[in-house]
């Protein structure tokens, strides 16, 4: 079955004023996670905004993951919103990309400290509590584009 992804400007639980929000079959991807993890807190986390985020080597990581030609990557696809950084609350997807089609396969939250995760410049499950109850997902290629909306930066560097 193919998921449809989509991004749009919404407004979340903690954050006033609208943003870029990640809906999944049409509802946004921390109430669908909140649904099924109620006691995790997840609820009201927007996604890794890398102009949001708080560090720039953290943004850059993040943007390089989502870059990455990988087969097969941890990207980090909801943050808190406090801190929007990956030392908070920071959810992350298996991705895993196959001919026409990516896939979410695991979804989890990650538990990694985050100067290991910039020293390594990337994620790694070693430290990730998997959210087993959520199914995998799946995009097409055309629709997973929408993303770049997150994760493609308009800073001036």
């Amino acid at each position: 079955m193919i998921n449809k992804l989509s991004v749009v400007d919404s407004n979340s639980k903690f954050v006033k004023g609208t943003h870029p929000i990640i809906l999944v079959d049409g509802n946004p991807l921390d109430s669908i996670l909140n649904e099924i993890y109620p006691d995790d807190l997840i609820l009201g986390l927007i996604p890794t905004i890398v102009d949001w985020m708080s560090y720039d080597e953290e943004s850059k990581l993040v943007q390089n993951v989502y870059s990455a030609a990988d087969n097969k990557k941890i990207l980090p696809i909801l943050m808190c919103p406090d801190d929007c950084d990956i030392s908070c609350t920071l959810i992350v997807a298996e991705v895993e990309t196959i001919k026409d089609q990516v896939n979410w396969n695991r979804i989890g939250i990650d538990m990694n400290n985050p100067k290991d995760l910039i020293k390594q410049n990337e994620f790694v499950d070693s430290k990730i509590k998997w959210l087993d109850r959520v199914p995998r997902m799946t995009f097409s290629k055309e629709d997973y584009r929408l993303l770049d909306r997150i994760y493609k930066t308009s800073k001036i560097e």
